[in-house]
């Protein structure tokens, strides 16, 4: 059960009035921010340069098909579909059943059907293509075309089809709608690479040529040139705006032609593509952004990677470290000089083990011995410095320690890990053995393999209590090797985790080991599409929603609206909260739906959308504020008393 607690006057009209109305935009593609820029069809100003990010590929022409959008992957040999939020659908490729692309550029919605420019042949695909798709992504045909090579742009022409081609030869083709030639549009050398095709609004076509650097009007019957504009930079788009300029693309990003004064502006700065319409006829919402805290604490490591022998010997000798068991962990603690006197010598009727260089051998000892979870029955030791709590040893035989190795390792074990080699001449032995209720395991004056002087050995040893499952590790004495090579020391608790880090481990005090934690975000989603003919009521959910004291079973929260989307977000670190990563996603707090108290972790607020107070295409901004007592810092350490959630963007219209 949920208890409302009162909130700021609810004056959610008065707050929209001024929302805007749906209406059409063209949509390109920016490759230096890899999002989708919105431009107005009237002028060609921005309108939106954060219409939606896409995946950091080439993404060279983006077309309306019944209200979503398709966007072609040039370099990613796919076509991803969007609703109007950007939400993906669906993606076609690079391999299809019965075809493939491979360098795929302009696309053409006609009579129903999509088309596809597609270049290459790797993933099964057709060289100098047309591939054809319905509405639902589903493939229909590849269309060979016997007249564009290196086909770059579509067109609807007359009933039939225009291609553009990014080669000499053929610069505009036509064909029908089954791809079968119907003749040479246009072809000569004042059209050099030919990049886009277009309508113009006195029925006759425009064209971009990449490499002219000019914008070409060709003739509707003849395909004749009527006019050249000059375009540097190498053009890509073309569009003619309502007011009669054009709207084109280049690498430098999105420009205004003015046919009258005869100049070209830039209204966007960046790497652009083609230029389409899209109109936005669907109801939706896209979360973006990302709620704290997320991911995994390491709690489960204590490791410290030593850049050379020397450090390291400088760093150990004469040093041990404990660790205590808990009954999922350890407590480990660093013991300063206590090596010499803590040293068993191992007696004669220690066995010899891992006698070679980089292997391991595993040994059983007469009990099977504590271990946080259970017992470990049997133990690997490596000739290269690792002992593990099982019978197949981390790093199995690898002499080069790192901490990113360790995070996959999955078993319980203690590293003094470096390339020791006991086969070596003049080199002492690894031995095992027990006495009384102890498990010895050392390295008896072992070889270090690198570096000078030839000789130049270490002892050390672990020892384990097999009653209690206490480890004890010490350093009598490292290697005096002057070798540069790594010697990673520490623990790692078993299970894979995230890469630990470096700690000094002579700073350890009493430190626990424990199984990692996963941090999991407060998360804010709403249902269903936010339709405004007449009224549809839009749950919002906000989940993951911490107890406002731990063990209190209660939950507290609160959501707020805007008129103002924030898509980057702000850290509040320092701000309201003590721990960076989360965000404020609204520009504004306009609106707060009220604060909600709740015996669950997730709270819900309800907000009708109905056409008397929201217009085709308004746009609201929502994120979630998750309470708890600062008095009780979270795992990871936050003591600010909030958490924020991911935001999301409402997208209205009559459905």
């Amino acid at each position: 059960m949920t208890r409302r607690i009162p909130s700021l006057a609810f004056v959610v009209a008065a707050a929209f009035a001024s929302a805007l109305s749906a209406q059409q935009v063209l949509v390109t593609y920016d490759a230096t921010s890899d999002r989708l820029i919105a431009f107005s069809p009237v002028d060609g100003s921005v309108v939106d340069t954060n219409y939606f990010p896409v995946p950091a590929t080439v993404q060279v022409s983006a077309i309306d098909v019944l209200g979503d959008l398709w966007v072609s992957e040039q370099t990613g040999d796919r076509i991803v579909r969007y609703d109007a939020c950007g939400n993906v659908l669906g993606t076609m490729g690079p391999t299809l059943a019965g075809g493939g692309l491979d360098n795929i550029r302009g696309m053409a919605f006609v009579n129903g059907l999509v088309y596809v420019t597609n270049d290459g042949t790797n993933n099964g695909a057709t060289a100098d293509s047309l591939v054809v798709f319905d509405p639902a992504g589903n493939y229909v045909n590849t269309l060979a075309l016997s007249n564009s090579p290196s086909p770059f742009s579509v067109m609807a022409w007359q009933g039939d089809l225009l291609v553009a081609s990014f080669a000499a030869g053929n610069d505009v083709h036509r064909y029908t709608t089954n791809g079968i030639s119907v003749g040479l549009f246009h072809d000569s050398t004042a059209v050099n690479l030919a990049h886009t095709i277009s309508q113009a609004s006195d029925g006759n076509v425009w064209c971009s040529t990449f490499t002219s650097n000019t914008l070409v009007k060709l003739d509707a019957n003849t395909g004749a040139i009527l006019t050249t504009l000059p375009a540097s930079g190498n053009p890509r788009g073309i569009y003619e705006l309502a007011n009669g300029n054009l709207l084109w693309t280049n690498s430098n990003g999105a420009n205004v032609y003015d046919t009258v004064a005869l100049t070209t502006s830039v209204v966007f700065a960046g790497s652009c593509y083609q230029v389409n319409p899209f109109t936005h006829v669907k109801a939706c919402h896209k979360n973006y952004g990302a709620g704290c805290h997320s991911g995994v604490l390491d709690r489960s490591n204590r490791m410290q990677l030593f850049p050379d022998i020397a450090s390291a010997k400088a760093a150990l000798d004469g040093n041990a470290m404990t660790f205590a068991p808990t009954a999922n962990g350890y407590v480990a603690s660093w013991a300063t000089g206590v090596a010499a006197s803590l040293y068993v010598t191992p007696t004669p009727s220690a066995v010899i083990i891992a006698n070679a260089d980089s292997t391991t051998t595993t040994i059983t000892p007469s009990v099977a011995i504590p271990v946080p979870g259970g017992t470990a029955a049997s133990w690997t030791v490596s000739s290269n410095g690792v002992l593990t709590a099982a019978a197949t040893g981390n790093q199995t035989t690898s002499g080069l320690p790192s901490l990113t190795s360790t995070a996959s390792a999955t078993g319980l074990a203690f590293y003094t890990w470096a390339n020791h080699n006991p086969a070596e001449a003049s080199s002492g032995k690894v031995k095992w053995e027990e006495i009384g209720n102890t498990l010895y395991v050392t390295f008896e004056g072992v070889e270090f393999s690198g570096g000078t002087p030839t000789l130049a050995p270490s002892t050390f040893q672990w020892q384990i209590d097999t009653t209690t499952g206490a480890v004890t590790m010490l350093w009598v004495s490292m290697s005096p090797s002057n070798s540069t090579s790594d010697l990673l020391v520490g623990c790692t608790l078993a299970g894979a985790g995230p890469t630990p880090v470096s700690q000094t481990l002579s700073a350890v005090a009493a430190t626990v080991l424990q199984p990692d934690v996963t941090l999991v975000p407060v998360q804010l989603s709403a249902s269903p599409a936010p339709v405004i003919n007449p009224s549809t009521l839009v749950t919002y959910s906000l989940t993951n929603v911490p107890e406002f004291v731990p063990g209190s079973g209660i939950h507290i929260a609160t959501m707020f609206l805007s008129l103002n989307q924030l898509p980057g977000g702000l850290d509040l670190a320092g701000l309201l909260t003590t721990v960076p990563g989360c965000r404020a996603y609204l520009g504004s707090l306009d609106v707060d739906l009220g604060g909600a108290v709740s015996a669950s972790s997730t709270i819900t607020w309800a907000l009708p959308f109905a056409n008397t107070v929201f217009f085709a295409g308004s746009k609201l901004s929502a994120q979630g504020v998750a309470l708890f007592d600062p008095a009780f810092p979270l795992l990871n350490g936050e003591s600010g008393g909030f958490l924020l959630s991911n935001g999301v963007l409402s997208t209205t219209f009559p459905q």
